[in-house]
């Protein structure tokens, strides 16, 4: 999951691929609710291509059905973008590879984009804008 948040399929992929925490991985705890919590910084200058490829992701994700992140822009700090992703199973989320809503996004965008090339391209130009970002877990009591 790290490599894909970290590209961008990060908002929308993230959810869907699999996180390799450093500290071992919890059991899973009904009373708790688990997050991917990523902070991006963008290279100079790319905040606004940034915002435009994103917004295609998004469009993927409602075309698709798929459940959006939540985002935040900084308007100080280090970082540009803030996203966080509820772990609908818990941390055994983490533990995939990929989901079948993963391929269900990841169709629509290469429906929208008009070829597996395209999409994968529109990836790689995101993945060039990402200057550095780091993606934690939380959990928060219900």
């Amino acid at each position: 999951m790290k490599k894909f948040f970290v590209l961008l399929a990060p908002l929308f992929l993230s959810a869907f691929l699999s996180a390799r925490p450093e500290e071992p991985t919890p059991s899973v705890n009904n009373d708790v609710m688990w997050h991917t919590i990523t902070v991006i910084d963008y290279k100079p200058g790319t905040t606004d291509a940034a915002k435009a490829l994103i917004q295609k992701f998004e469009t993927a994700s409602v075309t698709s059905g798929t459940i959006l992140p939540e985002i935040y822009w900084f308007e100080s700090g280090k970082y540009d973008l803030v996203v966080t992703w509820k772990l609908q199973n818990g941390p055994a989320d983490l533990q995939e590879k990929w989901s079948p809503a993963g391929d269900t996004w990841w169709n629509a965008l290469v429906a929208q984009e008009g070829s597996e090339a395209a999409a994968k391209k529109l990836q790689a130009d995101y993945n060039e804008l990402v200057a550095s970002s780091v993606t934690s877990v939380a959990r928060k009591a219900k």
